[in-house]
């Protein structure tokens, strides 16, 4: 993602606009394939050197607020990592090791350690201490040569790592990142966010709805599968101690809204100086997707493991994540994670499993659930996930809470005691 300096937008009657940029403007295309070239043909040198050769093409100032953040893009797609034969930890602990033995010898007065490396690498000017022959001693030691000794001694601070693997891309796929990263910039600084969607089948709502649940985002939902669905993401200011957590999420959470259609969102958002709220608006259309196409299910630990944990149990009792939404009466809709099936009695029962979550937005749900959803549920919640010193001990019967993992043996348990015949 962009720094906040690298974000160009402007204020036009109270609402938040990127400065988008044009993805076929043929300046722009050859700035973003300019960079590109730099780090395709930088890959094996150092990140000094890599800064060197950036250096005049970025420049400072506003108008060059563009280069910057499209080489910031780049830089995120690279890894850097120390490049040397031996640990450069032990490499200079040798030197100054063998530097501490010559303090005793005649004719060479005793230095600080850090007076062995010199300037730039070259022989310390320390009487009577000779670093040149130092190195070539210890080059033949680690079975270096001294070039190679030189060049490990410091070779894992940040300037001297080397560009091990660029993930290269094209400079038109470089500009659409860039537009998406602007408007990801703004919603971190969202405190809550309005999303309407319609026209989607029912497979393409439970994936949505299970995408939101995977970015730990509180919602409130009403509408319907038919009309569609306006969901409240909360946001980042609602939840004083995870303030940045929940910015970040919802500005993760858009590569993955722009491959559905049908969609508008409307975001508050503190911005400039003072923090003074403002909106922001976006709508399908507006910006291309820049990651890959949806493929199955992004799913956390606790929910991915779990249906093998199940299963291992050996009851009669069947799982499948295959579970259909059900619509609440037009304020809201339950999104179970898993439906469970009983085939020698039919009995069937429901589990969602909850993200990020505060005890009085459980509570609204247990209400809801109860009064418009089947009686057979189960609202699993993580304690690691609790939005604050909730009272734990006070949740509703219908809830089960676990600390890293669901227990299998308890859900079990609690299957026997809900679950109901098939309607």
């Amino acid at each position: 993602m962009l720094t906040a300096n690298l974000i160009q937008a402007r204020l036009q009657k109270g609402e938040v606009r990127p400065r988008y940029q044009k993805a076929a403007d043929a300046d722009q295309l050859a700035l973003a394939g300019q960079l590109i070239e730099i780090y395709r043909r930088f890959q094996g040198r150092s990140r000094l050197e890599i800064d060197g050769e950036l250096e005049a093409l970025l420049g400072t100032g506003t108008s060059f607020q563009l280069h910057r953040a499209l080489s910031k893009l780049l830089r995120d797609r690279c890894v850097f990592d120390t490049d040397s034969p031996v640990d450069p930890v032990e490499l200079r602990r040798a030197l100054f090791e063998a530097a501490a033995e010559a303090y005793g010898q005649p004719g060479v007065q005793r230095v600080k350690a850090a007076e062995v490396r010199g300037p730039e690498g070259a022989p310390s000017s320390v009487p009577g201490l000779d670093r040149a022959v130092l190195v070539r001693r210890l080059a033949v030691d680690f079975g270096l040569s001294p070039d190679q000794l030189e060049a490990g001694l410091y070779a894992d601070l940040k300037g001297e790592q080397t560009l091990i693997r660029f993930e290269d891309c094209e400079a038109g796929w470089l500009l659409r990142r860039y537009n998406v990263a602007l408007a990801q910039g703004v919603l971190l600084r969202a405190t809550g966010m309005t999303l309407e969607i319609r026209g989607q089948t029912g497979r393409r709502y439970r994936e949505l709805f299970r995408k939101i649940k995977f970015f730990q985002l509180l919602t409130q939902v009403s509408g319907s599968a038919k009309g569609g669905y306006s969901i409240q993401l909360d946001g980042p200011l609602s939840l004083f101690q995870a303030s940045q957590k929940y910015g970040l999420q919802m500005a993760s959470f858009l590569p993955t809204l722009l491959h559905f259609e049908g969609w508008k969102l409307k975001a508050q958002v503190r911005w400039g100086p003072q923090r003074i709220e403002r909106t922001f608006r976006l709508h399908t259309g507006q910006l291309e997707t820049v990651g890959r196409q949806l493929a199955g299910q992004w799913q956390p630990e606790e929910i991915r493991a779990f249906p093998g944990r199940f299963s291992e149990l050996g009851s009669d009792w069947e799982i499948s994540e295959d579970a259909e939404l059900i619509d609440l009466a037009g304020q809201g809709v339950l999104v179970p994670d898993f439906v469970f099936r009983h085939p020698p009695s039919g009995r069937v029962a429901h589990m969602e499993v909850l993200g990020f979550w505060r005890k009085s937005a459980v509570d609204s749900r247990i209400q809801l659930l109860r009064r418009h959803g089947p009686p057979n549920f189960i609202l699993a919640l993580s304690k690691k996930l609790a939005g604050g010193r909730e009272e734990l001990e006070e949740l509703p019967a219908e809830v089960y809470l676990f600390r890293s993992l669901p227990i299998a043996k308890q859900i079990l348990k609690l299957l026997e005691r809900i679950a109901l015949p098939a309607a």
